[in-house]
């Protein structure tokens, strides 16, 4: 073996590895499931709502039920809907069942609060359609949604309380049918006030296997980004599951359209990482969404309250600001509240106090701490941590001119308490909260003294000040090369033992394959009371909170595009509730966690790469047969193919493309804007891309390769014989009647030809593809025994080798293609009725039957030319030579265009192959 070819071998192994160890620890190395579960306390029953005569025709698959318990349940079955309508709908192969658990947790809430009105949760059947593997479905899916919209609210048509109004609730590809639903009613005015989405990709699909699904994402994010009349009145909110959810990345949970984005680890009192199924029934983010739906209703008119700006505020509080009360109308305006003047007034002039009635003598009236504001540059910022302290307003700006018994007292306050940010456990199962003030605003703002009230209630609540200047509380920490080496250590930090807040600034932390690793070791530290690490992401709401026992890896979902250039940098606050505890923080670069961020952003880019390096081999193969020498077996093939070479040249078409993107001349010339553009605005570019995953594709073509050639070496025989039992079974016949049969189906590719394009036609395209290939396989099997009695004998029949070498390539080639269509065969098969709005695979799978077809049957003489050249294969695979680099460029993000690239060159070969 070459040494050139070994040392590619060896970086290719190292590569792969890399990269499965990533995948693995992607989607197993995950935290546990804290959801806690959701309980039903009476029977859950769906009462199908009766539609019309001419949508159950138009729709015969789908349905409308609504979700009921008990007594609500006989209700529904008598046509009593006195609710306010709340729209579920079920996403990718989702079941309308997967309402029960907002809709039990919102009814029960209900009962035991005593409301006077409640929810009517309707859910849409759509027959659980494989929506984010087939884009054909997602436009019947909105039309059938826009009619469950207007007859929803026709049930209410005479009720005392008519609702104007719905809110929808999607799961996963559900969020963008809600969002379709408006671009496709014909109506000025949508009836649908909110959508709340859970688990979303609102950006792209998480693969974009059909032009269908292209077209939907981008008619649906146009519309909303424009902000039409018909939107403007909606309050939209994406929810995203973190790295629990596996299935659709949470980058892409976020919406372009103005949106309240956020992830399950930042909504406060959830802090968890939800899987993409569980967040639907996880209890804390039910409660959470149950919450945020009882304040949005106007309890004198039991409908949507109307101003949109009030339903976004009250979202925003419910999943980012809520700061203790479960209450959004208890912060809803600036409190000014009345201070007891009898109360003991404590004026507080050290920088680090510990504030608690346990440590007053008298502890029968409320205590109250005042925090003087001066002018000093070295305390311009004040943070404190409230533990066991139950009470939602304990924070005040005020004006100290008052005295009595002798003591300087404020009269009243303004409350502050809005800038809390409610703490996870500690480990210590005390409840705490967080306020960061800025001193210098505050005395700008008039104020000369910060309050902090202790009830007499909160024998045991206790708060810790930490008057200080903010840059002695920052550390800025830069990676060696900016991070783009491995391995590479970032530096130990040793955390102020006076200090209650700390923050470190990692300004090269802004990559999608980024992964930097912390390792905390405590000195005094208590066992139950751990410090608690908040990842601050200023561009993206994926705020994660960690606790100093454990070492944890930081990275981001969001990575830093161009877009958000103007945003500060990612930062760690680290909050320390026990004073006595200190710190020494050791930083460097996570290997495996930068493995499993490139298994999270780029595995869908490996499949365009895998087959731009069998496209290249196939004309290598036919530049070959052109110039009459051997033609190369598939595998000596990609071992002498330049890796290097062939990442550098989509490398510099990448470069060519970003210097055309910025002169501007993109809108001028749309057909040069390739899937690198899409990776460029959202931040997913890096150096040496192509190199990385351009080396792990030619691994896997060489594993696969082996593969099918060992399974072509011996598994000639296994094929023979079950298609022999299959003729025998089926139709009754004898053993040589089926050997005649099966002969003779192999030697008429026409009548085969034609059986697989009405196949095609009459079921899948999918189907036929795979068909198709099967047959291809079976002949490839007669090349491979005529290639080893070539072998065996005196005289060598190139012809006979070069044939098999290249029908080699065209059968992975034809095998990648069937696995791409693998979800199509799967949406058909599920189907009620085994039909299909669009078959994607009908054109590629006759184009694929007729060429292979084609290609099996005997060649024509060879014409060759004067320079004992053969022109017959030449001008294909010159020409297949550009094919690679425009899949690449053009396929990495669209993934079913490479059946485009593909399809047109078998067609070439087999023209080429049949007719010159």
């Amino acid at each position: 073996m070459k040494k050139n070819n070994l040392l590619k071998l060896i970086t290719g192994s190292l590569l792969m590895f890399s990269f499965i160890r990533g995948i693995h620890h992607f989607v197993f190395q995950l935290e546990d499931n804290k959801c806690e579960m959701t309980f039903m306390f009476e029977y859950p029953q769906y009462i199908k709502i009766k539609l019309n005569e001419l949508t159950s025709s138009k729709f015969p698959s789908y349905n409308l039920f609504v979700y009921g318990e008990g007594e609500q349940a006989e209700r529904y079955k008598k046509g009593k809907f006195n609710g306010i309508p709340v729209l579920f709908i079920p996403g990718n192969a989702g079941s309308y069942k997967q309402v029960r658990s907002l809709g039990s947790f919102a009814y029960r809430k209900s009962l035991d609060s005593h409301k006077n009105f409640h929810f009517d949760f309707f859910t849409i059947d759509f027959h659980e359609e494989f929506s984010a593997l087939y884009g054909g479905v997602l436009e019947q899916q909105t039309a059938f949604t826009s009619v469950c919209v207007k007859t929803i609210l026709l049930l209410y048509k005479s009720t005392h309380h008519q609702q104007k109004s719905i809110l929808i609730i999607g799961h996963s590809m559900g969020g963008m049918v809600a969002k379709a639903v408006f671009n496709k009613m014909d109506m000025d005015f949508v009836p649908v006030t909110t959508i709340i989405t859970l688990a979303t990709p609102h950006k792209s699909p998480v693969i974009m296997l059909d032009e269908d699904m292209n077209s939907f994402y981008q008619q649906t994010n146009q519309f909303w980004t424009e902000k039409t009349n018909r939107t403007k009145h909606v309050a939209l909110a994406s929810i995203g599951g973190a790295d629990r959810d596996i299935q659709v990345r949470s980058g892409l949970t976020a919406a372009n359209s103005p949106t309240i984005n956020v992830l399950t680890t930042e909504m406060p009192t959830v802090w968890l990482s939800v899987d993409h199924l569980c967040i639907v029934w996880c209890k804390q983010v039910v409660s959470t969404v149950v919450r945020a739906l009882f304040d949005m209703v106007e309890p004198s008119t039991q409908n949507w309250i109307e101003r949109v700006d009030l339903r976004k505020e009250i979202i925003l509080y419910h999943f980012m600001k809520s700061n203790g009360g479960k209450n959004f109308r208890d912060f809803l305006n600036v409190r000014e509240v009345d201070f007891d003047p009898d109360g003991r007034w404590r004026e507080v002039v050290v920088p680090h106090f510990t504030a608690g009635i346990e440590q007053e003598k008298e502890k029968n009236s409320n205590t109250y701490y005042m925090i003087p504001l001066v002018d000093n540059a070295f305390r311009d910022r004040l943070v404190a941590v409230a533990s066991g302290l139950s009470i939602k307003h304990w924070v005040f700006g005020c004006v100290a001119l008052a005295w009595h018994k002798n003591t300087r007292f404020c009269e009243r306050g303004i409350d502050l308490s809005h800038q809390t940010v409610l703490l996870p456990n500690a480990g210590d199962s005390v409840k705490r909260k967080f306020v960061n003030l800025d001193l210098v605003n505050l005395k700008k703002n008039g104020f000369t003294h910060i309050v902090f009230l202790i009830p007499k209630k909160n024998q045991k609540g206790l708060i810790l000040i930490d008057v200080h200047r903010s840059l002695d509380r920052n550390m800025e920490i830069r990676f060696p090369f900016k991070s783009y080496i491995p391995f590479a250590s970032a530096g130990k930090i040793d955390f102020p033992s006076d200090a209650v807040s700390f923050n470190i600034t990692l300004p090269d932390l802004n990559r999608s394959w980024q992964s930097t690793f912390f390792n905390i070791k405590g000195d005094g530290c208590s066992m139950e009371k751990n410090a608690i690490v908040r990842k601050i992401v200023p561009w993206s709401h994926e705020s994660q909170y960690f606790l100093s026992n454990q070492s944890f890896s930081v990275h981001l979902h969001v990575p830093k595009a161009p877009i958000y250039s103007e945003y500060d940098s990612v930062h760690l606050q680290f909050i320390n509730p026990n004073p006595k505890c200190t710190f020494q923080i050791e930083i460097s670069t996570h290997w495996i966690g930068t493995c499993a961020q490139l298994a999270r952003f780029y595995s869908p880019f490996i499949l365009p790469m895998l087959f731009a390096i069998f496209l290249h081999c196939f004309s290598i193969q036919l530049k070959e047969k052109q110039a009459r020498n051997a033609v190369p077996s598939i595998l000596s093939c990609l071992l002498d193919m330049p890796v290097i070479k062939m990442a550098l040249i989509p490398e510099a078409f990448s470069i060519s493309l970003g210097i055309i993107d910025s002169l501007h001349l993109s809108a001028s010339l749309p057909f040069l804007l390739s899937d690198e553009f899409l990776l460029r605005n959202h931040g997913l570019g890096f150096p040496f891309m192509y190199f990385f995953l351009g080396f792990i594709a030619w691994s896997l073509a060489i594993i696969l390769s082996i593969i099918f050639c060992v399974a072509i070496s011996f598994g000639g025989n296994i094929l023979h014989t079950l298609i022999i039992r299959y003729l025998r079974g089926s139709f009754g016949i004898s053993l040589i009647v089926a050997e005649v049969v099966a002969m003779g189906l192999s030697r008429i590719p026409l009548i085969i030809s034609v059986a697989l394009i009405a196949i095609a036609s009459i079921t899948c395209g999918s189907l036929a593809l795979f068909l198709g290939l099967g047959v291809f396989i079976w002949k490839l099997f007669d090349y491979f025994e005529d290639e080893l009695e070539s072998m065996l004998s005196d005289e060598e029949n190139q012809e006979v080798d070069d044939e098999f070498h290249i029908n080699t390539t065209i059968s992975l080639l034809w095998l990648c293609t069937a696995f791409l269509s693998i979800p199509t065969l799967v949406v058909w098969s599920t189907s009620p009725n085994l039909t299909l709005p669009n078959d994607y695979w009908l054109i590629p799978s006759s184009v694929w039957s007729v060429c292979g077809m084609m290609i099996l049957q005997k060649s024509k003489a060879v014409h060759e030319s004067s320079d004992g050249r053969d022109d017959s294969h030449g001008p294909v695979g010159s020409v297949l030579a550009v094919f690679p680099v425009l899949l690449v460029s053009y396929s990495l993000v669209s993934i079913y265009r490479i059946q485009y690239y593909v399809t047109a060159a078998i067609a070439m070969y087999a023209t080429f192959k049949y007719f010159v």
